[in-house]
């Protein structure tokens, strides 16, 4: 409803900016400096510049959104107000620590969570929810904000739905029929989703056996 009532005025907004802009900025550029067009309405389109482009800065971003992703249904789902600071770890390889870390302010200013450690020796707290993102184990530390007893039910269900799909795959890559058949990079891409699945299980087991043994989990 917000976004229908703002629409008609979308145009006015964005020109007063570009006139405040001006005033700040009247001439504007990365390689030469040129004055800017007076209107919004006459300004060409930017164009993309092929030769900046920084596969590490993208898919650095990439990965930030991912977890920011992650944490921000974690929030939803424990029904956490947005305002409520959160905890978070991750566990990762080096590289994508390195990649990560230095964004963690911005984890703290876009989704109130901050981050208290990175890298491989990472443990989950015993309350936590936990995700998988941007190629890391993600902890959220639940402590303070949940029904104990309801997360063990919740780890309990996730370790069932685990079981299941990882019987599934072993027996599709069983299945000789399956194997003889398929090309080599499908059967690849089933054996990595398995072991995908079978480190998630190992991950819940974990953390539902850290949940159990917290003070207040019956």
């Amino acid at each position: 409803m917000l976004l229908r009532l703002l629409h008609p005025m979308i145009p006015f907004l964005t020109e007063e900016v570009w006139q405040r802009l001006g005033q700040l900025a009247p001439t504007r550029g990365i390689d030469e400096l040129e004055p800017a067009a007076e209107s919004i309405m006459i300004a060409p389109w930017p164009e993309a510049d092929e030769a900046r482009a920084d596969e590490e800065i993208e898919s650095r971003f990439a990965r930030f959104q991912e977890l920011l992703a992650g944490l921000r249904e974690v929030r939803s789902r424990q029904n956490i107000p947005p305002r409520t600071p959160i905890r978070f770890s991750v566990r990762s390889v080096d590289a994508t620590r390195d990649l990560l870390a230095p964004l963690t302010p911005y984890f703290d200013a876009m989704a109130g969570a901050h981050a208290t450690a990175w890298g491989p020796q990472v443990a989950a707290p015993p309350a936590a929810a936990s995700f998988v993102a941007a190629g890391a184990e993600v902890f959220v530390d639940l402590a303070g904000h949940i029904d104990l007893e309801a997360e063990v039910a919740r780890k309990k269900k996730e370790l069932e739905r685990l079981a299941s799909a990882i019987a599934g795959k072993q027996r599709q890559l069983a299945n000789e029929n399956f194997v003889s058949r398929a090309p080599a990079a499908v059967i690849e891409k089933e054996r990595a989703a398995l072991a995908e699945l079978e480190q998630l299980r190992a991950t819940t087991e974990a953390a539902l056996a850290a949940a159990e043994g917290s003070p207040g989990a019956k």
